[in-house]
């Protein structure tokens, strides 16, 4: 369904008929931590004048969100709309900061150089890939792209740390990405407990954040950005 077809019948504020008022719950919950991530983010850019989500798992997510809000809404009811939109809202500031930030992630100069002409060749790119991905073979609420995004992003995330900025070592976002997915992972196992991918992409999500909690965590003077403790 898309968005215009959703304006026209939006329905119930939540889709009993498609899923239990539990598992409504437990992915609402998933998004406000979500919510809390990008929240975080946008306020280090507005600190510390650089992207505290790696860069390429933002291109990744402006493309998922932007489908996910306009051309395939969430079944789960007219809350779980708004929620796609506050994400969506949320990551144009993300996406500017990227275009203003994001190069101070990158090593290699020919593409730091160029990295704000790169970004805006990637990003459609991404989108149309992604878009077609989510129409042709995702399901409802799109789990299949956004764990495979997550799996990406909390890879992303620990060579983040190692670039010497305060932009890697926020436990807040650290804490709420793995609760957040965490909790809309095992939402999604109820839902489709026969789906051997979408099980084995969230244990990989999993594995890979609690490695990253611990990265955070551990103390490593050598290692660690400047501003270990930075929110």
């Amino acid at each position: 369904m898309t968005i215009w077809e959703y304006l026209q019948d939006p329905g119930p504020w939540f889709n009993t008929v498609n899923y239990t008022p539990l598992q409504i719950a437990m992915f609402t919950f998933g998004a406000v931590l979500w919510i809390v991530v990008y929240v975080v983010t946008i306020r280090r850019l507005m600190s510390y004048k650089e992207l505290a989500i790696p860069f390429f798992a933002v291109t990744l997510n402006f493309g998922t969100e932007i489908t996910t809000a306009v051309f395939f809404v969430p079944d789960m009811g007219s809350a779980l709309v708004i929620a796609y939109w506050a994400w969506l809202l949320l990551d144009v500031f993300i996406v500017v900061g990227l275009f203003r930030h994001g190069n101070k992630q990158v090593r290699t100069p020919y593409f730091k150089e160029k990295f704000g002409l790169l970004m805006a060749v990637w990003i459609p790119l991404l989108f149309v890939v992604q878009y077609n991905f989510i129409l042709t073979y995702d399901l409802p609420m799109a789990p299949l792209t956004s764990f495979m995004i997550n799996l990406v992003m909390s890879a992303a995330f620990i060579y983040l740390y190692f670039v010497p900025s305060e932009a890697g070592d926020s436990k807040l976002i650290g804490w709420c990405k793995f609760l957040g997915t965490g909790i809309i992972g095992v939402m999604f196992f109820t839902k489709y407990p026969d789906n051997n991918a979408l099980t084995s992409l969230y244990v990989a999500v999993a594995l890979v954040d609690v490695f990253y909690l611990y990265l955070l965590y551990r103390v490593s003077p050598g290692l660690r950005p400047s501003h270990a403790n930075a929110v």
